[in-house]
C-alpha cells in the first residue's frame, strides 16, 4: 500500500497525473489544504489569503514502519542533482527505531486531518474518463527509458549507493527526538504556539555554549533571532551561519528582508557566510561525475548545537516556517555525527561561500575565493548578482511583507 500526501502548492495542474496514480489499487493520493479552484488560483489568493497561503512544508518518507527519511528535500529534478540549469544542496536523515513510529503517527494525523482531501474528491476529471492501461504503459516506458540516462549513471556512482550495495551504510546509535507542527497550525492564529514545534526547538539555541552552526537557506531571523544568536556569542560560543547569497537565492524577496539583519549579526560577532551560486570544477559532491548544473542554491535546514546534537528537517528560520507553515524535523543526539556534519560544513565554507564582514567605516563587504587564481577577492556589493536582481531585492526589502516570507 502506498499513501502519497501532497501539499497543494506543488500539485498545481497535476490532477490528472495524480488521478492516474491513485487509480492503481495499491495507491492512495490525498491533497493537504487544497485550493477549491483547480484551474485559476489567483482569485483564491485574494479571498482566502491567510489560509491557502499557509502550507504543509513537512517532508517524510516512511517505509514499512521500519525506516523514515526526513529533511529539507522536495521531490523534483533540482533537488536530486538532475536539473541541467540549477540544483539545490540539501540534507536528509534516515532514522530507525522509536523515531520512525513517531513520524509515522504524525503522518497518520495529517492523513486523517479534515484538511486532507482525496484527489478523486478534488479533480474535475473522473478516472473513468482516462485510459488507465495506456497511461500506466506510458509511465512504465518512461521509467525504462531513464535506466541508461546520464543522471542514473551519476547516481550509481554516488558514495551513498556504494555503501548501500556493500551494506556498509554508517549508522549512528543514539536518541532521536521528533519535532513536528500539528496540522491545525494552518487554521489557528499564527501567534497560537500550542500547535508549533518552535517551543521545543528554541531551548537548544539558548543552551548552546561552545558552538552553534546554522545552515539555512531562507534566513530572516527577526530582531529576536539576532538577539538569541548574539546572546550565544556573549556566552562564549562560536556562532556560524551559512545562508544563500542573493545570486544563489531563488526567492529574492527573502534575501531583501534578510539583508536588514546582516549588519546587526556581524556586529554581534556572528560569523556570517553566503553560499555562492557558482561552483568550482571539483565540487566535492557525493557524485563521482561532474554535475550538469552550474547554478547552486542552499536548501539545507540543519542546526548543530555544541557538536553534540543535530537538527535536520524542513524548517527555515523565517516567519513563514515559524508561524505560517507546518514543519518537521529530528534532533539526533550523537557527538560524532554532529562533529562530522559541522566539520564538513565549516571546512567547505572558504570554497563554496562568501564571508560577510564589516570594514572600519561600518560598511559590509564580502570576501571569496577566485576559482581561477586561487586568491581572495573583495566585493563591496552583492557578489554575482545583477543590477536588476539587486534592485528587486532592495524594493522587496521596503515592502511590508516580512511576516509572509
Amino acid at each position: 500500500r502506498v499513501r502519497l500526501l501532497l501539499d497543494d502548492m506543488g500539485a498545481h495542474k497535476r490532477d490528472q497525473h495524480l488521478l492516474i496514480l491513485s487509480a492503481h489499487p495499491n495507491v492512495d493520493v490525498r491533497i493537504f489544504n487544497p485550493f477549491a479552484n483547480r484551474t485559476f488560483r489567483a482569485f483564491e489568493y485574494l479571498y482566502r489569503f491567510g489560509l491557502v497561503t499557509r502550507r504543509m512544508h513537512n517532508k517524510a518518507m516512511i517505509v514499512d514502519n521500519v525506516v523514515a527519511i526526513t529533511g529539507g528535500r522536495n521531490i523534483g529534478d533540482d533537488y536530486f542533482d538532475a536539473s541541467p540549469k540549477s540544483n539545490f544542496i540539501d540534507m536528509d536523515v534516515a532514522v530507525f527505531g522509536p523515531a520512525v513510529e513517531a513520524i509515522s503517527q504524525q503522518f497518520d494525523v495529517y492523513w486523517n486531518s479534515s484538511l486532507s482531501y482525496s484527489i478523486e474528491t478534488l479533480a474535475k476529471e473522473s478516472p473513468a474518463g482516462i485510459d488507465l492501461p495506456a497511461a500506466w504503459h506510458k509511465l512504465h516506458d518512461y521509467a525504462q527509458s531513464q535506466k541508461d540516462s546520464a543522471y542514473i549513471k551519476r547516481l550509481e556512482q554516488a558514495r551513498f549507493f556504494e555503501h548501500l550495495r556493500a551494506q556498509t551504510l554508517p549508522v549512528t546509535i543514539g536518541p532521536a527526538e521528533v519535532l513536528v507542527d500539528q496540522p491545525a497550525k494552518i487554521i489557528t492564529p499564527p501567534d497560537d504556539l500550542s500547535t508549533h514545534l518552535g517551543p521545543s526547538l528554541w531551548p537548544y539555541f539558548r543552551d548552546s555554549n561552545s558552538e552553534l552552526v546554522v545552515l539555512n537557506p531562507y534566513f530572516i531571523p527577526s530582531d529576536t533571532g539576532v538577539e538569541v544568536l548574539a546572546d550565544a556569542v556573549r556566552r562564549g560560543a562560536r556562532v556560524v551561519v551559512l545562508t544563500n547569497s542573493l545570486a544563489a537565492n531563488d526567492v529574492a524577496a527573502v534575501h531583501g528582508h534578510y539583508s536588514k539583519y546582516r549588519k546587526p549579526l556581524v556586529e554581534a560577532g556572528v560569523e556570517l557566510y553566503e553560499l555562492r551560486a557558482d561552483r568550482p570544477e571539483a565540487s566535492g559532491s557525493q557524485t563521482a561525475l561532474a554535475l550538469p548544473a552550474e547554478h547552486m542554491s542552499l536548501h539545507v535546514k540543519t542546526f548543530i548545537f555544541d557538536r553534540e546534537k543535530t537538527f535536520i528537517g524542513s524548517m527555515n528560520l523565517d516567519p513563514r516556517s515559524v508561524y505560517q507553515n507546518t514543519e518537521l524535523g529530528v534532533i539526533v543526539e550523537d557527538a560524532e555525527m554532529a562533529a562530522n556534519i559541522a566539520d564538513l560544513a565549516l571546512n567547505s565554507l572558504p570554497t563554496i561561500s562568501y564571508r560577510v564582514e564589516l570594514n572600519d567605516a561600518g560598511k559590509l563587504y564580502w570576501t571569496g575565493l577566485n576559482y581561477e587564481t586561487g586568491t581572495q577577492e573583495v566585493f563591496s556589493r552583492e557578489p554575482g548578482a545583477s543590477v536588476w536582481l539587486r534592485l528587486f531585492a532592495f524594493i522587496s526589502r521596503i515592502l511590508p511583507v516580512e511576516n509572509q516570507l
